[in-house]
């Protein structure tokens, strides 16, 4: 869907903000652009979207070189959202959110069937929030209208600049569980912009780690985690590395070490797919059952954690 082949950008004579990185985005997969502030994460997005051009390298969108089509039509088929959100201050929210469908010639039932259904799904009643300003909304409405502008046309692309660094932290964590459960982000190739290391293996089916403009390990968390590329890598996530762990493993991961408890009275139903991250959540009050292979389990917190301890062995 989207492939980077040695691109490298640098600006006058610094050393180069991208430095011949490539990689190849699925259809339908999340890919976390991950690293310090500086690292060439927000350039390499730029890149794509053809904001900025790169200085030597291939960029192409569904086979296509970038370079090949305008810049205003590689963006139409590409939602984007800005970490400020970019809203026009002087449209209302119904406005804003139409934007590119109108670009796009939609007639204006079909707009606003649409408009109406995102702002629903994300918690902004159209008959509350339509006509009001961004002015008049929360920092944590603002970014749901940000994400529902992106979403409006129906791109089978998704790029995110720190979509959600703006916001406090509470808020920050209540606008990423919803942008998650979005049945509008299915089946979308999405990259996405962070430097918040929980943020990307909440979010990421891989995560691109960079450093200095050049990439130091491209695969799945769990791959980063338990077996990383090299020493940046292993000191990058070190300090946070009991909850990536939680966020990174599927309790199936953990299946041959979950003792066969078979009694399940009272407790939560999960399934294998399910994090630990999740089980741990679901265990404040009760164990959590999980039926993996036609074989149910329970599980508390002790068992959970021993679980892990054997896996890392």
């Amino acid at each position: 869907m989207i492939k980077l082949d040695h691109v490298s950008k640098s600006f006058g004579q610094q050393k180069k903000a991208v430095d011949d990185i490539s990689f190849e985005v699925r259809e339908g997969e999340t890919l976390v652009l991950l690293g310090t502030s500086g690292c060439g994460k927000t350039t390499t997005l730029r890149m794509i979207n053809r904001l900025l051009e790169p200085d030597s390298g291939h960029i192409y969108v569904n086979g296509k070189e970038i370079r090949q089509l305008s810049p205003e039509l590689l963006r139409r088929n590409i939602g984007y959202v800005l970490q400020n959100t970019g809203l026009f201050p002087h449209y209302t929210v119904g406005e804003n959110i139409g934007i590119v469908p109108s670009l796009l010639k939609w007639d204006k039932a079909r707009i606003r069937e649409r408009t109406i259904t995102l702002m629903d799904k994300l918690r902004l009643p159209a008959a509350d929030y339509a006509t009001v300003y961004p002015h008049q909304l929360s920092g944590g409405q603002q970014q749901r209208v940000g994400l529902a502008r992106a979403l409006a046309a129906d791109a089978p692309a998704l790029l995110m600049d720190e979509p959600f660094g703006a916001l406090d932290p509470l808020t920050r964590i209540s606008v990423r569980k919803e942008f998650k459960a979005l049945d509008e982000i299915n089946n979308k190739t999405i990259i996405l912009v962070t430097h918040d290391i929980e943020e990307a293996f909440e979010l990421g089916n891989r995560i691109c780690l960079m450093n200095e403009g050049r990439i130091q390990q491209l695969g799945a968390p769990a791959e980063l985690l338990f077996h990383p590329a090299n020493d940046f890598v292993r000191s990058f996530l070190d300090p946070q590395r009991l909850q990536l762990e939680l966020k990174a493993l599927k309790i199936k991961d953990l299946w041959s070490w979950i003792p066969a408890r078979h009694e399940s009275g009272g407790a939560t139903s999960l399934t294998a797919e399910n994090t630990c991250w999740d089980a741990l959540e679901a265990m404040t009050s009760r164990p959590v059952a999980v039926v993996y292979h036609q074989e149910q389990r329970i599980m508390d917190g002790n068992g959970l954690m021993a679980a892990i301890a054997a896996y890392k062995k």
